[in-house]
């Protein structure tokens, strides 16, 4: 090394320590078999594992939204970023975000796909206990990435809202920024735990229906490894109409205004319950998919709500959460 050269710099990964562990399995199952299958499956994991590092390359050649920067002699750093988020509405945000903000979403979304490329190929491994057990670590993998860009969803919904207090829309922000700066290690299990095992335990719950009381799918959400503080966050005393039923279309997967026109159907028929379908493909439909779908519908629908100030919530159950839990930090109180 000359007295010029500084220390080289191990290259940045978008993968966790254990992402790459389940990626030497598969490879190391793949490298076993004969044949042009598996050696153009290991060519095309390559291939895709290089590219999404080429991401993690990119997104650490931006500049972090945690330090301050300064061009032409004019600073930024967090604080003017907060206050320029806090003008923004769901249309603008993505234009005002930074550019880090932008390329770590796509690479999550990149990490997303590579994910369920690892699923996928795991259904081809001639040992079905082996390709069963490598297949549900992809699985789980996939929708840890996914809890990843709900959160940043649910953060932005908030950041937008103008209707709620500020102070709770720029600890939104703050976090985003957290999410943002850190992104290559950033992971909801760590970060807000009790979202992470309440998406993990939703996901086993067959929705029953019945009275529409939720008292079936509530239990079995406890009982299947859901947090009981997602509910008292969600569900504490100063909680409103909204709040409540956000936890309903939570629990049951679909829209107030469907589960109104079933209980109404349920009074002029005279029925005392009502089953709901609640089958899921889960072999043909990769889990983050699932996941993502069970998210976004409802939160499609609280936008739109919010958009045309349409009765019912404002937000899913896990903004309602986000948001008790934002309101408790530095002791500040939900609006």
């Amino acid at each position: 090394m000359t007295a010029d050269s500084s220390p080289l710099r191990p290259s940045p990964t978008a993968l966790q320590p254990e992402e790459q562990e389940l990626v030497a399995r598969i490879e190391a199952a793949l490298q076993a078999q004969d044949g042009e299958r598996p050696r153009a499956c290991l060519f095309s994991l390559a291939q895709q594992r290089e590219n999404l590092d080429r991401f993690a390359d990119l997104l650490a050649r931006y500049p972090s939204p945690l330090e301050e920067q300064v061009l032409d002699g004019r600073r930024r750093g967090l604080d003017t970023l907060v206050e320029a988020m806090l003008h923004a509405d769901q249309a603008t945000f993505p234009f005002r975000a930074p550019t880090m903000a932008l390329v770590g979403r796509a690479m999550n979304m990149a990490q997303i796909n590579f994910l369920r490329m690892l699923w996928i190929l795991c259904a081809g491994l001639p040992d079905s206990d082996e390709a069963g057990e490598l297949r549900e670590l992809a699985a789980r993998r996939l929708r840890y990435s996914v809890h990843t860009r709900l959160v940043e969803e649910v953060l932005a919904d908030l950041a937008t809202d103008a209707v709620l207090d500020r102070t709770l829309r720029a600890r939104a922000v703050r976090n985003l920024a957290q999410l943002w700066g850190n992104r290559l290690t950033w992971r909801v299990h760590t970060f807000f735990p009790i979202l992470a095992a309440t998406w993990e335990a939703r996901q086993r719950v067959r929705v029953v229906g019945g009275t529409l009381q939720g008292n079936s799918e509530l239990m079995q959400l406890l009982t299947q490894g859901g947090e009981e503080e997602f509910v008292d966050l969600l569900l504490d005393q100063d909680y409103g109409e909204g709040e409540l039923l956000a936890f309903r279309e939570f629990l049951f997967g679909t829209s107030s205004e469907e589960l109104e026109r079933l209980a109404a159907r349920m009074a002029a028929e005279g029925l005392s319950s009502i089953e709901l379908d609640s089958k899921v493909d889960a072999t043909a439909r990769d889990a983050g998919s699932i996941l993502y779908e069970f998210f976004r519908t409802r939160f499609m629908q609280c936008s739109a709500r919010r958009t045309a100030k349409l009765p019912g919530p404002r937000h899913t159950a896990e903004g309602y959460v986000m948001l008790a839990w934002l309101a408790r930090q530095d002791g500040g109180s939900a609006c």
